[in-house]
């Protein structure tokens, strides 16, 4: 149970004392210079993202495009393939028949 009051204690709530307001406030960097810099980078930045997802978002529109290309055309393959197969059987059927 030691453990738990030793953890009790250590997160308990302490008082910080007067200095810390001001200790924090001098850690901060000026508000007019940092935010203006870090802006002029923002703009190209987001403008460079954007333009990349759109160029990722039209080619993978691209490939999906092809695949559904691709699907549809297997997809008459295999009905193509089918009927023709379905004709042979047929004609082997019939010609079966007619040699009893």
């Amino acid at each position: 149970m030691d453990l738990e009051r030793q953890l009790r204690d250590s997160l308990a709530a302490r008082d910080p004392g007067a200095e810390f307001e001001s200790a924090v406030l001098a850690r901060l960097p000026e508000r007019g210079a940092a935010p203006a810099r870090r802006d002029r980078r923002r703009w190209p930045m987001a403008l460079a993202a954007t333009v990349l997802a759109a160029a990722f978002g039209l080619h993978w529109y691209g490939v999906q495009q092809r695949s559904a290309s691709a699907h549809r055309q297997l997809l008459l393959a295999l009905q193509i393939t089918s009927y023709e197969l379905d004709q042979v059987q047929q004609k082997l059927v019939s010609n079966g028949t007619q040699e009893d």
